[in-house]
């Protein structure tokens, strides 16, 4: 999820443990907790632009991160603020459901997280959620802001703070719910169409968890179609695109495309524009998909050689607008 969302939940996690104890500092505390396994970004610049891809979310997202590193700091804080009288055990539970909750719901999006490094280099990714869901922090985020305006330790407090991780929480469910409700009718209009593939992803699109996106695989490429809740039929458009898996032979022993290929799960088709190949991760759908089938992918990346003929990948720069993207998003999302 987005920096925002993990600052706000690490805030109200802060406030539930320590909140009756140690004040707002408690949400300061519980956001940096929160926060903590996007430390990985710091050794972006000491690794190549493709291994950015896979030490994000790795191991400071890993299960045994978490439950060795809580203790730790638990200690630490301990020590540091012994006025506080607060315990070892109580700093610990905070970061431990602060970092929990982090890689927690970091695989909810299709980035997927690494749950079991270094034992399993696996991503899990449940695909429930956009990596950005206003629907899901904009609410979070007035609770907890209004839990922060009311005087320490008052019921007010309290109450807002628990509505903010009730409505959530809630929410998250609810993805789940909306998920399955969107695989049955997805499925449903592809089996219509008699097209041979093995089976069907389902992820949601940008900003929202009302227009989804579904991808299968079969011996040439991708079928794609897009499908909102508010559709008034499950007469899904599907097209295909191709994989073109012959413009990568130039780059076939290159460490950046191998690593690109993990990254992606092996969900990727290849395009060629003018002069430069791009490497597009299908996962995160396409820049207005779901009106133009030709659409620029969101995760795409250029493979160019420099001067020494090394590898320089570029994340491609989109020309449609903002405004025009998010018009055409709103539109589809009320159906058709």
């Amino acid at each position: 999820m987005d920096s925002l969302t993990h600052l706000v939940l690490g805030a109200a996690i802060g406030e539930a443990v320590l909140g009756k104890r140690i004040g707002r500092k408690a949400m300061l505390w519980g956001a940096i907790a929160d926060t903590i396994a996007d430390f990985d970004v710091f050794a972006s610049p000491c690794v190549s632009d493709a291994q950015q891809l896979m030490i994000h979310r790795g191991i400071t997202h890993s299960l045994l991160f978490v439950v060795l590193v809580s203790p730790v700091l638990g200690y630490l804080f301990s020590q540091l603020f012994r006025k506080t009288e607060i315990s070892w055990r109580s700093w610990s539970l905070l970061f431990f459901l602060g970092m929990f909750s982090h890689v927690f719901i970091d695989a909810f999006t299709s980035y997927g997280t690494g749950l079991f490094e270094p034992f399993n280099s696996y991503r899990v990714s449940f695909n429930t959620i956009f990596v950005a869901d206003p629907f899901y922090t904009i609410p979070f985020l007035f609770c907890v802001l209004v839990a922060l305006i009311a005087k320490n330790g008052s019921p007010k407090r309290l109450k807002w703070n628990k509505a903010g991780l009730v409505i959530s929480s809630c929410y998250l469910i609810f993805t789940f719910v909306n998920k399955w409700h969107i695989n049955d009718k997805m499925t449903e209009s592809f089996n219509k169409k008699g097209i041979q593939t093995g089976y069907l992803i389902t992820t949601p699109t940008p900003l929202n968890n009302f227009l989804w996106m579904a991808y299968s695989p079969d011996k040439t490429g991708y079928w794609f179609g897009y499908y909102s809740i508010f559709d008034k039929t499950n007469s899904i458009d599907w097209y295909h695109i191709m994989r073109n898996d012959s413009l990568l032979l130039p780059f076939a022993n290159d460490e950046s495309v191998k690593i690109l290929k993990q990254f992606s799960k092996g969900y990727y088709v290849v395009s060629k524009n003018d002069t430069s190949i791009y490497f597009n991760d299908i996962r995160f759908g396409q820049i207005g998909g779901w009106d133009k089938p030709d659409s620029s992918f969101v995760f795409s990346f250029a493979l160019n050689r420099n001067v020494d003929n090394s590898m320089a990948l570029n994340r491609r720069k989109f020309k449609t607008s903002f405004s025009e993207t998010f018009s055409s998003l709103i539109t589809r999302i009320k159906g058709k």
